[in-house]
C-alpha cells in the first residue's frame, strides 16, 4: 500500500467526509465514538503514559485517549490528506499540548523514543508485510508495553469470488484469528488474546445503515455508501469477513 493509492483512491478529502459523515465527527472506522471509547478501556491508560496511534486517521481516538486518561499521544497515518484534516482538527480540540500527528509509514519507522502503549483501528489489512510490521512494533514499546489493535479479519467462511476481487480491488491483505496470533508470538509477543467481535461488527453496520439515512450526504452518495455498507454487512454474517479485537504484551 502507498501513500499515492490511499489519497488517489480510498481516502481522497472527499471520500473520508463521505466516511465521517457515516462514523461520526472525527472517526472513519466502525462505531465511531462510542466503539472508541469502549475499545480504549480495554487499555490501562494513566497520566504520563505515551502513545503511538498508528493509522489515525482524522484523530478521533487519539482526542479520547487524551481528555479521558491525559495520556500524550503522537498519531501517524500514512494518508497525507488524513493528517491535513487531523491537524485541523487538533486546533479545535485545543489539545496541542498532548497530542501531535504526523504523516509517516508504520513500516520505516526510526524513532528511537519508545511508547508505553501502541493503538490502532483497522489499519492493519492495509499492509502486507506483517511480519515487519510487528517486528517494528515490538522493538519500539517499553518493556511491559502493551500493544492493542483492532482489524478486519478473514472469517469462518471460505471468501466468495465477489469477496476475493473486492479485497484484490482495495489491495486488502487480511488474516483470521488465528493466524494473527500466530504471527504476533513468533514477534515475541507475550499474554496475546483474540477476540471475535463479529456479532458487535453485525450489530455496528445494522446502526450505520439506519444513521446513513440522515446523514449530510446526497442521493447518489447515500446510494453508493448504502450498497457498500449492505455488502459488508452481507459478507459479515455470511461468516466471509470477520472483525477481531487484539492485544499482546512485550516483556
Amino acid at each position: 500500500m502507498t501513500q499515492e493509492f490511499l489519497d488517489s483512491k480510498q481516502y481522497t478529502e472527499l471520500s473520508i467526509l463521505r466516511y465521517e459523515a457515516i462514523f461520526g465527527h472525527n472517526y472513519i472506522s466502525p462505531g465511531g465514538e462510542i466503539v472508541a471509547d469502549e475499545f480504549i478501556n480495554t487499555l490501562d491508560l494513566r497520566e504520563g503514559l505515551s502513545v503511538l496511534d498508528i493509522g489515525c486517521g482524522l484523530g478521533g481516538p487519539a482526542f479520547r485517549m487524551a481528555i479521558k486518561s491525559g495520556v500524550s499521544v503522537h498519531g501517524i497515518d500514512l494518508s497525507a490528506n488524513m493528517i491535513r484534516i487531523a491537524k485541523t482538527r487538533l486546533k479545535e480540540e485545543e489539545l496541542n499540548n498532548l497530542v501531535t500527528f504526523s504523516q509517516a509509514n508504520c513500516l520505516e519507522l526510526q524513532t528511537v523514543e519508545e511508547y508505553n502503549v501502541i493503538h490502532s483501528r483497522d489499519v492493519f489489512l492495509h499492509i502486507s508485510d506483517k511480519n515487519r510490521l510487528f517486528e517494528v512494533i515490538r522493538r519500539i514499546l517499553v518493556s511491559g508495553g502493551q500493544l492493542a489493535f483492532s482489524d478486519y479479519c478473514l472469517g469462518a467462511t471460505k471468501p466468495s469470488p465477489e469477496f476475493k476481487g473486492y479485497l484484490r480491488e482495495r489491495n486488502y491483505s487480511l488474516l483470521n484469528v488465528e493466524d494473527y496470533t500466530t504471527l504476533l508470538k513468533k514477534a515475541g509477543f507475550t499474554n496475546i488474546i483474540g477476540k471475535d467481535k463479529n456479532l458487535l461488527f453485525i450489530k455496528i453496520l445494522e446502526n450505520e445503515l439506519n444513521n446513513l439515512e440522515t446523514a449530510p450526504l446526497n442521493k447518489k452518495d447515500k446510494s453508493s455508501m448504502r450498497k457498500s455498507w449492505k455488502e459488508k454487512l452481507k459478507r459479515a454474517q455470511s461468516r466471509e469477513q470477520g472483525w477481531a479485537w487484539f492485544t499482546a504484551s512485550k516483556d
